[in-house]
Formats: C-alpha cells, structure tokens, sequence
C-alpha cells in the first residue's frame, strides 16, 4: 500500500477579510501556531525526502533484478529455439527413416509374393517330377525288358539270323526295316530317359536356387527392416527427450515469465509511490507557501489593527443535515469505497473513494466551501490524472477531485460550495469519463473516509 506521508494540510483560511483579489482570508490563529505549521511541513517534507530515497533505491534494485531475470529469458529462448530445430531435423530423419521402413516393407511384401509364388512353381514341378519319375521307371522296365531280351536271344547275332532267314528279297527288305525301328526305338528311349533325367535335375536346381535366392533377399530385408526399426526406436526415444526438454524450457520460462510480471507490478507500485511523494512535495510546497502568505497577512492586519477580527467565511448547511458536503456531480455511482477488483491492474486493491459517472452534464463542483490548495497533473495514464485539492478550514475536511478533463480554478483560490472546479474526464490512471472523488477528515493524506458519510 501506498504510504501517505503527509499527515496533514491545514490551509488555514483567516477570517479577517480578503486581502487583495484572491488572496487568501486571515483568521485568529497566533504567528507561533503558523510557525509551528510551517515546522511540521519541514519535518514532512524531510520525512518525503528519506521515503523518496528509498524508493528510488528499491527501484534500481528492482530494474537490476527485471535485467537479470529478462537475461534468463532470453538465454532460455535461445535453448528454445535450439530445442525446436533439433525437433525439426529429428522429426525429419523419422519421416525419412519412416519413408525407408515402408519401401522395405513393400520390397519385403513383394518377395514374400514371389517366395509364395515360386512355391506353387515348386508343387507344380513337384508333379512334374512325379511325372518325369513315373515315365522313367516305366522306361527303366522297358529297357531292362529289352536288355534281358537281348541278352536272351543273343545280342546282336539273333538280329543277323533275322535277316538272313528271310524267303525273298521283299522279306530281307522288310526284316532290316523292322530291325532299324528296333534299334531306333531301342535309341529314342534312351535318348528320351537321358533328357529327362537332365531335365529334372535342371528344373531341381533352378527352383531350389531361385527359392534360395528369394529366401536371402528376404532375410536381407528383413534385417534391413529390423535395423531401421531399431533407428526409429532410437529417435523417438531422443525426440521424446527433446520434448521433454522443450517443456521443462516452457515451465522454466512461465516462471520467469511470472517473475517478470511480479517485479513489473511491484516497480509500477514503486513508480506510482514515488509519483506520490512528488506529488506531496508539490502539496507540502503549496502548503507552506499559503501558510507564510497567511503569516505575512496576519502580521500586517495586526500591525493595522489587532481587535479587526472577524469572520467572512460560513459554511453552508446541507439541507438535510446528514451531511456536511454536496455531491461533487450529477452522475451516479459507478464504485463504491473499499476494496474491489482493479479494471487496469487486474488484482484486489482498496478504492480509496467514490467513482461518479456522469448521467447528465460533466461539470464538477466543490463539495463546500474552501481554499483550492493545488492543482496538479500525474502523468497519462498515471494515478490521479488531473486533479484538484481543496481544504474546507471551517469544517476540517479536505476533498480531492480526479481524472478531471480541464481545471478551473488556480492554487489558493477561495471557492463556494457548489461552484464548478472542472469538467469531468478520463485522464490519468482510467477506463472512462468518471470523477473520482476523496474525502480526508483533517488535512490531505490524514485519516480518508468514505464519502458517502459526509454526502446527503
């Protein structure tokens, strides 16, 4: 919370006439009284000074952590982007090492349709063989029955007794004819059982290397696949690091992240402090001016004339007596005092008055008579944004004006209850055209009550 070292301001107005236009009144307080006012300013105004300096010290040291922790950002930012090409290129190689499993894979699916179908090659040459074997055992009797033939009859000389038994030279023809088939028959078989045999054992071997040959390729790819699946293993396991790395990076920024926030928000409440002790000097300044004014006017009127005292200045009465102050404005309530949730810093805070909108007209007036102790300007969207001070002697108030959009009226001038200070508006710390108006029972900064329990 802001702390308001200023206990008080008593903008005394004396009561013994008005020295000059504007000047202000001069009531029965002694010169030691002023004086001692103008003491206590001194020690305020000291008071400020030390608050000031430590203030200004607690910034720097908040800047210098802000540095620190904006370095750790950046330097996690850099990890982050470190982090997420490494993502990048490791996504790659996985969509790369996915792209090669599934080539293999289709090469893999391709063999295993040609191992598949050169196994029904082999069922078929299997029955081819069963047929090749069952004609050659049937040859193999057929030649052993020939042989056994031969060899009974013979040989060659039973062949010669068949030619020379012929009657006539027709039967000598057709005797050597039925030989020669013989022979030839006897020849063709044997020529037929030789190339079947070599066949079969070619369609043997090529089918068995062709199967092979399929079956390594295969085995091959199989372990091609087997080792790229061991790759990709091996990637996302470290992809699954590298984003495990990115969200402990994320966390780790979040935190300093929030850290940021934290010391933005403490030195915004560092800055907005130190803006109210300039603030107060200025009060304090303006205040002690008045005061010697006041002191150089009393010592005058009682040089001139010490039983001249009288006063000008009467409050004006409420007309219902609930209260001894006026509504500042024709509006409406739109936040009462106390705590509430802040439109602009978005966190619980204690809402020091009463925001007004306007319902009809933006004029703002004084809640009573008084002496307009300043007029001052925080800052665009800082604090009170322009706004008027005026201390009520006779009833031991002070009012504050804020977010005013023009003001009309100077330091020390003498007002009327009801006469209009300003036009209302949004400067300053707002979210909208609104008055925002505080009451101090005693001198600014001293004891701030709710307004509504001086208000009808």
């Amino acid at each position: 919370m802001m702390k308001r070292l200023l206990n008080y301001i008593l903008i005394v107005t004396l009561s013994v006439g008005i020295v000059g236009p504007g000047a202000v009144s001069v009531s029965a307080k002694s010169i030691a009284e002023l004086e001692k006012e103008l003491a206590d300013l001194e020690s305020e105004r000291s008071g400020i000074d030390s608050d000031a300096s430590d203030a200004k010290a607690k910034i720097a040291e908040n800047e210098k952590r802000q540095a620190k922790v904006k370095e750790k950002i950046a330097e996690i930012d850099r990890d982050l982007e470190v982090t997420e090409a490494n993502l990048e290129d490791k996504q790659t190689e996985i969509n790369a090492t996915n792209a090669e499993i599934s080539t293999l894979e289709a090469s893999i699916s391709e063999t295993e349709g040609q191992i598949t179908k050169t196994e029904e090659e082999l069922d078929v040459l299997a029955d081819e063989i069963d047929e090749l074997i069952k004609r050659i055992e049937e040859r193999d009797i057929l030649i052993k029955n020939r042989l056994r033939s031969i060899q009974y009859n013979g040989g060659n000389i039973n062949y010669f007794q068949v030619l020379f038994g012929a009657q006539d030279f027709g039967d000598l023809i057709n005797r050597a004819t039925a030989v020669t088939k013989i022979f030839e028959s006897d020849q063709s078989i044997m020529d037929a059982q030789q190339q079947d045999k070599a066949n079969l054992e070619d369609k043997r071997q090529s089918v068995k290397e062709k199967k092979e040959q399929l079956v390594a390729d295969k085995t091959k790819l199989d372990d091609q696949k087997a080792e790229l699946e061991d790759q990709r293993a091996t990637l996302l396991a470290q992809q699954d690091e590298l984003s495990s790395l990115q969200d402990q990076l994320n966390q780790q920024r979040d935190t300093q992240v929030a850290v940021v926030d934290e010391l933005e928000d403490e030195h915004a409440d560092l800055e907005e402090h130190t803006m109210s002790i300039e603030e107060e000097r200025q009060v304090l300044a303006d205040q002690e001016r008045i005061l010697k004014k006041m002191k150089e006017d009393k010592l005058a009127q009682l040089a001139k004339d010490k039983e001249k005292e009288t006063k000008t200045n009467t409050i004006k009465n409420v007309s219902n007596g609930s209260g001894t102050l006026i509504w500042p404005s024709n509006g409406s309530t739109s936040s009462e005092y106390g705590w509430r949730f802040h439109p602009i810093y978005k966190e619980n805070r204690f809402h020091g008055g009463l925001d007004i909108t306007s319902d009809s007209g933006l004029s703002i007036v004084a809640a009573a008579d008084g002496v307009v102790t300043g007029t001052y300007y925080s800052g665009e969207n800082v604090g009170y944004g322009n706004y008027i001070v005026i201390h009520h002697e006779d009833i031991n108030m002070t009012t504050l004006y804020a977010h005013l959009a023009s003001v009309q009226v100077s330091a020390g001038q003498i007002v009327k209850q009801g006469e209009q200070i300003g036009i209302m508006g949004t400067t300053g710390g707002s979210t909208g055209v609104h008055l925002h108006f505080e009451v101090y029972e005693g001198g600014y900064g001293v004891n701030k009550v709710n307004p509504r329990k001086h208000l009808p």
